[in-house]
């Protein structure tokens, strides 16, 4: 069901999406913030993804402005599901993104725009974003930043083949982002079976095929509180994994674009991640001989790996024997320095 104001007959110049779930606590910030940017020529897009709390009630204060549309789920689907249904029904040119517990500053459409128009070849332009607390307060690393580095119109822009660059470490946050929309109709929405990544999968796919731009200067904050999915770790670096694993069987050829030794580097340490994790946290024996075994692929001389990989082998016998040895140790160590 949607509830949606009556539209202007022209279509907007920028579709900005925002997916919505229990997010009262920060969604009337989030929402103001768009509505204050001084390009106008947007449509918001609220997609209420099955909220229990006043979500929708807070989205309804804004409905009289003709711009925002509420666009209410019938079943819980996450993220990648909302934003893909906003995006069945965006009219702009371009898209953009903000999480409900995120902030954009006056400026953030306008410069990414102009900036647009001068690279048309861009298929993804980003900018830069600060951190905030749950309060508000910018936390320590961005308060000492002088002012024309936030919302500066004058900001020098890059544009080139970055496509390694995001798969070795990506730092392009969702709230930065403006994308034309041909772009998206080309490479593809998210994918609802990476919660979490979708975002990061899909900046693969635009890089893959375009060259991608950032705005040197602050354009939002993004906000750091405990809900966040970002800070689920074992959870998230595992769909990172599959994610990654995912994309270079649909696309092999992709890896030729990343240095051999990073590549190793970024799918080993994954790996090795995870089968740590599964080891000494879950106590998933198999799980983890498999995950340190796959790691190994990327890097056969980790000898601590090889090592863990044959710990995880053992009967369980023989591991209590090895724990209890290993205990027997420490205990003697402290007591003989």
């Amino acid at each position: 069901m949607n509830e949606i104001p009556e539209m202007s007959t022209s279509p907007p110049l920028v579709s900005v999406v925002m997916a919505v779930f229990n997010g009262s606590a920060y969604l009337g910030q989030a929402i103001e913030s768009v509505l204050r940017q001084t390009c106008a020529s947007f449509e918001l897009l609220v997609v209420d993804d099955c909220s229990t709390d006043d979500s929708t009630g807070i989205v309804a204060r804004y409905l009289a402005d003709p711009r925002v549309r509420l666009i209410r789920r019938t079943e819980n689907g996450g993220v990648a599901r909302a934003r893909n249904q906003a995006l069945e029904v965006a009219r702009g040119d371009f898209i953009a993104f903000l999480d409900q517990d995120d902030y954009w500053f006056p400026h953030k459409l306008e410069i990414q725009l102009a900036a647009l128009n001068a690279h048309p070849e861009v298929g993804l332009m980003h900018a830069g974003y600060s951190r905030i607390d749950p309060a508000g307060h910018l936390l320590e690393a961005w308060q000492a930043l002088p002012p024309e580095r936030f919302d500066n119109p004058h900001a020098t822009v890059s544009v080139g083949d970055v496509f390694a660059e995001i798969f070795i470490s990506n730092d392009i946050q969702p709230l930065t982002t403006v994308i034309p929309r041909h772009v998206i109709d080309t490479v593809g929405a998210f994918d609802p079976e990476l919660p979490g990544v979708d975002d990061y999968e899909l900046w693969l796919r635009i890089a893959l095929r375009y060259p991608v731009g950032r705005v040197d200067t602050i354009l939002g904050h993004w906000r750091a509180h405990p809900g966040q999915q970002s800070n689920r770790g074992y959870r998230m670096l595992m769909i990172r994994l599959e994610a990654l694993e995912r994309f270079i069987t649909r696309f092999p050829d992709a890896k030729k674009r990343v240095p051999a030794a990073a590549f190793r580097t970024r799918m080993h340490n994954h790996y090795r991640g995870a089968a740590n994790y599964t080891l000494y946290y879950l106590h998933d024996y198999p799980a983890a001989h498999r995950l340190f075994v796959r790691g190994l692929t990327y890097r056969r001389l980790d000898l601590v790996s090889r090592g863990k990989a044959a710990y995880c082998k053992l009967p369980e016998g023989a591991r209590n024997l090895l724990k209890s040895t290993a205990r027997l140790f420490k205990s003697k160590s402290r007591r003989h320095p």
